[in-house]
């Protein structure tokens, strides 16, 4: 239990340090996009595996290393900043969705007086 724990604290730390980059709020961008346009669920495997290895490849995230030196040392791994995207990516579609469904929904609202009015 106790392991899972601190898993939990690493991969929060490790999102945090991806949204100082702003590199993890792009990611959440996205997906956030993603699920407001109503693309397949599987694209939040897509986009954590496109931006986990995207990241660790191309993106240099050592310039922040003094405030968080262990979720430094772990995001150095390609795996884990794969999971640690596939969570961004996850949240992101999530919000997305719901934010798509109350929209719809307000909508719905905002035009239903307007039918009842004009069938007069």
């Amino acid at each position: 239990m106790m392991k899972l724990i601190r898993l939990g604290g690493l991969v929060s730390q490790a999102i945090f340090l991806q949204f100082i980059h702003l590199v993890g709020l792009g990611a959440f961008l996205v997906s956030a996009a993603a699920g407001y346009f109503r693309a397949p669920s599987w694209s939040v495997i897509i986009l954590g595996i496109v931006f986990g290895v995207g990241v660790d490849k191309f993106v240099d995230v050592t310039d922040v290393t003094g405030l968080l030196d262990r979720a430094q040392k772990a995001s150095e791994r390609g795996g884990f900043l794969i999971i640690v995207y596939f969570a961004i990516a996850l949240v992101g579609y999530i919000v997305g969705a719901y934010a798509r469904y109350h929209h719809e929904k307000f909508k719905a609202k905002a035009a239903a007086p307007a039918q009842s009015i004009s069938k007069k």
